[in-house]
């Protein structure tokens, strides 16, 4: 696959990877919304409502 480099260690083990942005750029994207939904599944939540009134009232939203 082109635009994808693995860094190997001395063993030759695989411990790190380059991706190119320019011709993978989307499928990163992507992978790290995943990796943010996973980090952020146990915080709490509000329901849409509330984030417009929370919005609306701190001046970031218009109704």
């Amino acid at each position: 696959m082109t635009g994808i480099r693995y860094i190997t260690n001395e063993k030759g083990q695989k411990t790190d990877l380059i991706i190119s942005l320019e011709e993978h750029g989307q499928i990163v994207e992507d992978i790290l919304d995943a990796l943010l939904v996973e980090e952020r599944k146990t915080e709490d939540s509000m329901s849409l409502d509330k984030f417009v009134q929370e919005l609306t009232a701190e001046g970031k939203f218009d109704a």
